[in-house]
């Protein structure tokens, strides 16, 4: 039986969710992952604010299937990058703990995995249902549709989408390469696999955008424009 490692990457502001999105995680992979070895890792980082790490250590003592990991170092990709690299299992995914993406796809994207190195979610390819306001609208299609196109080259449609999952032998080849440990870790690993010519497939999901994005939305549209730049002409 094939083991999977299913990241959840928090800090102390996600508090208020973090509880009930684990609740909901396993009373489906009970149902839906029981031909897998699975468990839930929530991947803590930056500082030890609000009382997070105790609510997650009771979180895990009241499931056997939970357990959680922590990183000073301030940013999901920090946390994404130590827990992808340490992982025993055989496949490792994350998905962002607001459950935007749907719980369903998990199944679906194991199951690609077994013929795959990545395999990521996509709002963008048909079959995906996503609701979202215009204006998140309009910047993501921009920033996946025109700047990853004309500056990467992408084959990607959705570098943002909080869902994605790596055979862990192929997470350990590639994550040493990603420098960001913020929201660009994405964009960085899907360039990254595509110029190591990894076998990458996209599946289509369900998204409904929520409320409590800690992501500043023009002030990190004009970072990513600097770093894409700095990443199309990194030697890789």
């Amino acid at each position: 039986m094939k083991s999977v490692d299913i990241i959840i990457p928090i800090y102390y502001k996600n508090i208020a969710e973090i509880e009930d999105s684990v609740n909901r995680q396993i009373n489906d992979y009970n149902k839906n992952l029981r031909h897998y070895n699975w468990k839930i890792v929530i991947g803590i980082n930056g500082p030890d604010r609000n009382g997070i790490m105790d609510k997650v250590k009771k979180i895990c003592q009241k499931n056997q299937n939970v357990v959680y990991d922590y990183t000073s170092e301030t940013g999901r990709g920090a946390s994404l990058n130590k827990i992808f690299v340490n992982s025993k299992a055989d496949f490792v995914c994350y998905m962002d703990v607001d459950l935007a993406t749907g719980i369903d796809a998990v199944p679906r994207m194991l199951k690609e995995l077994e013929n795959n190195d990545l395999v990521v979610g996509s709002k963008y390819i048909k079959g995906s249902i996503h609701y979202r306001t215009a204006i998140r609208f309009l910047l993501s299609k921009t920033y996946n549709s025109i700047i990853t196109k004309l500056v990467l080259n992408a084959k990607f449609t959705d570098a943002q989408c909080g869902f994605k999952g790596m055979k862990v032998e192929a997470a350990k080849k590639i994550t040493s390469l990603i420098r960001d440990k913020g929201w660009f870790w994405d964009t960085e690993l899907l360039y990254i696999a595509q110029k190591k010519n990894l076998s990458f497939k996209e599946i289509p999901i369900s998204w409904i955008e929520k409320g409590n994005s800690g992501v500043k939305l023009f002030k990190t549209i004009k970072e990513f424009i600097v770093k894409i730049i700095k990443l199309k002409y990194r030697n890789l």
